[in-house]
């Protein structure tokens, strides 16, 4: 939820709310922008209450989405129907916003079973995309958006670089290409579909120069904090990477055998919509170290095994270089009773 009152301003012109999922808000002469809108419709109404309340006599133009997961356009069809903005969104992202049904889908593997009590197969309302973005430059009077491709958690993600042409300071919102310290505390393999990607992406988001980065999932912080955090967000995935190598080095696996051992090291019993979500990611784990040639499948018995790929000599102990080290929380894999897409 977006709480009331938890507008942060950073210059006159960019500033943010906090919430489970944080919304960014950009101002330009009347015009106001939201990047994401929370993850429900009551987020939408608190949203256009706030803007109301604090922007008098200003318009709400856009929402501007980094990417289509639930709990980043949940407010915007309220947003949509209440105050006339437009919906903004990457190409394929804007599939998901307009037709949620899909991801559940996707997590699943195949048509989604009805379990309303489940989050995870859970959707928003569906709601129409007014323009597709794709990276480059969007200008306006007070204000600059520089489009970033952060590809890795999800299809197109974009990240939103945005510069205050009259203070001359920086805001970077991340979506969900970099998770903030509170987030990884409570999820040790956030959903992912390419971390071989998200780490490319961090990369990018290290070259960047901004004052204030602000990821949806965590207190944005400064210049200062972003080498060390950027290195945490890359060692999870090396992390999880030498798991699933060590695991597959002691006999060939099938999918299902690999996410119950990464279950058992973590110690956690999983509800079905954590087994969804780390199932998801672990094949897609399995998908890249394949595609780079560090893994083999086999059919055997009408069963897919995966095992180490050793034909360039390496073996699951040089395969990694965190093989040996222990896991980073390993007890936090999806503990939270929220297990939404983040």
């Amino acid at each position: 939820m977006i709480a009331k009152g938890s507008f942060h301003a950073l210059t006159e012109h960019i500033g943010y709310f906090t919430g489970t999922t944080n919304v960014g808000l950009v101002i330009s002469g009347p015009a106001l922008f939201l990047i994401d809108s929370g993850d429900r419709p009551e987020d939408g109404e608190q949203l256009a209450t706030s803007l109301r309340e604090l922007f008098p006599g200003r318009r709400l133009k856009a929402v501007i989405h980094t990417h289509g997961h639930s709990d980043h356009c949940g407010g915007s069809k309220f947003l949509r129907e209440h105050t006339g903005c437009e919906i903004w969104a990457p190409k394929t992202e804007s599939t998901f916003i307009e037709n949620p049904g899909i991801a559940p889908d996707i997590y699943w593997g195949g048509r989604h079973f009805d379990a309303k009590d489940v989050p995870v197969f859970q959707t928003g309302d569906a709601c129409k995309v007014d323009r597709l973005l794709e990276e480059g430059l969007l200008d306006e009077p007070d204000v600059s958006f520089k489009l970033v491709p952060l590809p890795g958690h999800f299809y197109d993600q974009l990240g939103l670089v945005v510069s205050d042409k009259v203070y001359g300071k920086k805001a970077y919102f991340l979506g969900d290409a970099f998770f903030g310290i509170e987030m990884i505390k409570n999820y040790w393999i956030p959903f992912m579909q390419d971390q071989k990607l998200f780490r490319e992406s961090l990369c990018k988001i290290e070259n960047e120069e901004a004052d204030l980065f602000v990821p949806s999932h965590g207190m944005p912080f400064n210049r200062e904090k972003l080498p060390a955090l950027a290195e945490i967000n890359k060692l999870l995935t090396l992390e999880m990477e030498s798991l699933i190598l060590r695991i597959i080095a002691r006999k060939p696996s099938t999918c299902e055998e690999i996410l119950k051992e990464v279950a058992d090291f973590a110690g956690l019993h999983m509800k079905l919509s954590q087994y969804v979500l780390i199932g998801s990611t672990l094949r897609s784990y399995i998908s890249r170290l394949y595609n780079d040639g560090k893994l083999r499948y086999t059919m055997e018995e009408n069963r897919l095994l995966w095992s180490i790929n050793i034909a360039d000599g390496k073996t699951a102990e040089t395969a990694s270089p965190l093989s040996r080290s222990p896991a980073i929380g390993k007890s936090r894999i999806y503990s939270a009773e929220n297990s939404g897409e983040s």
